[in-house]
Formats: structure tokens, C-alpha cells, sequence
């Protein structure tokens, strides 16, 4: 097996990880896959309704019914726009904010964990490849300008 497939194996098998972890926080959080990137969207700030949609890959009515389970959960504020008071942006409670924070610093704390005692010129190698197989996720999307969908 070539280095290269190698790789190609590891990223299958740390994606399938990463949903399985998604899954978990879901199901602790009490929401659904879409909501749980909602969330995670939200962790740095609130987010208008538009910009959730173009991060999430929503319609406006998708995204607002999409906040209004949010926001009857109890996992989300709204409130009206500084910059544009038509609008009502949300945020999370601080509940929610501390229960996905909790969620996360344990998989950070675990990642750590994993690292204990390797090099720091190591760690930031991988670090960069991983910056650049997200790139390379980007690039081959199937919903890049010009490629037809699945």
C-alpha cells in the first residue's frame, strides 16, 4: 500500500470519527445533525439568518424554521440587528454556549491527549496537512461552480 493510500484510509477513518462525535454532541445537546453546525456556528458570536444559510447550505425558510426550534429549545436569543434593526440575529444561551463548549473541550482535551510528548515541529506538520485536506475537501465538492451534482 503506498503512502498516499495510506492517508486516503486515515482521512475515511478520522471523518467516520468525527461523525460518529457528531452524532454523540447531537444527541447530548438534544438536536439534530443541522442544528448541532447551527450551534457550532454560533459558538464565536451571534449570526444573522443570512449568514447562517450560506454557512450551512439553507434556503431563508429552512434557516428560520430551523431557529425557531432552536429558540423553542431553549438553545438560542433573538434579537433585533445592531447594523441592520430589520433583522434579528441569534445567539446562543449561555447554557447551550457552556454545554457545547464542555462537549468540545473534552474532544480537545482527548486530542491532547493523543499528542503527549511529540514534537512540536510534529504537531504543527500535521496541523498544516490537515489545513490542507480541508482544501482539498473544498476543491473537490460537488457543488463547485461549473461540476454537476451528484
Amino acid at each position: 500500500m503506498t503512502a498516499l493510500n495510506d492517508l486516503l484510509l486515515a482521512v475515511r477513518q478520522m471523518y467516520a470519527a468525527m461523525d460518529r462525535f457528531d452524532a454523540l454532541a447531537a444527541h447530548r445537546l438534544g438536536v439534530d445533525r443541522t442544528a448541532l453546525r447551527a450551534i457550532n456556528a454560533m459558538e464565536r458570536g451571534g449570526a444573522s439568518p443570512g449568514s447562517l444559510g450560506v454557512a450551512l447550505g439553507l434556503s431563508s425558510g429552512s434557516v428560520t424554521a430551523l431557529l425557531d426550534r432552536l429558540q423553542h429549545a431553549g438553545h438560542i436569543e433573538r434579537h433585533l440587528s445592531q447594523e441592520d434593526g430589520r433583522r434579528r440575529d441569534a445567539t446562543l444561551t449561555p447554557a447551550t454556549r457552556a454545554e457545547a463548549h464542555a462537549l468540545y473541550q473534552g474532544l480537545g482535551d482527548a486530542i491532547a491527549q493523543a499528542f503527549v510528548g511529540q514534537d512540536e515541529a510534529d504537531v504543527r506538520a500535521l496541523a498544516s496537512g490537515l489545513l490542507a485536506l480541508a482544501q482539498a475537501f473544498d476543491r473537490a465538492g460537488p457543488l463547485q461552480p461549473g461540476r454537476p451534482s451528484p
